[in-house]
């Protein structure tokens, strides 16, 4: 297994530098079921991000995104069930799918509750309470 990180899968992603992206399209190429590479939650995460605030990737792409590397047989997502989860949540809630990972996976491990200043986070996502 080989860990990919964020600046890899955005330079996959948006192809934004000729050399980079085929530096990195040649290192999936390289991947397999047998010998994948892996996407850790905060990396998943900081890519969001990325794609959302720094490039305005819309919400529905960023789903799509992801859904493509759950589905994907060349790539191990860090607690990949609990991805799937808050993607599938995501599709039918406003919120950023960052903030709804950080929810689920804090409830996960056993807190009540996820105390945000992120109005929109804790309107819309169970698990989070916004702090006054």
């Amino acid at each position: 297994m080989i860990g990919l990180d964020t600046n890899v899968l955005l330079r996959l992603y948006l192809a934004d530098d000729d050399s980079q992206w085929d530096s990195a399209r040649r290192l999936v190429e390289t991947l397999s079921e047998a010998r994948p590479g892996y996407v850790n939650v905060i990396t998943l995460i900081e890519l969001i991000w990325t794609l959302r605030k720094r490039y305005a990737i819309s919400r529905e792409r960023v789903l799509d995104l992801v859904s493509g590397l759950l589905e994907s047989r060349d790539i191990v997502l860090e607690d990949e069930a609990l991805v799937e989860i808050a993607v599938d949540r995501a599709a039918g809630l406003s919120g950023e799918l960052p903030d709804l990972l950080i929810a689920l996976r804090n409830g996960e491990a056993g807190c009540r509750v996820t105390m945000t200043f992120d109005r929109k986070a804790a309107q819309h996502f169970p698990g989070m309470e916004l702090l006054t």
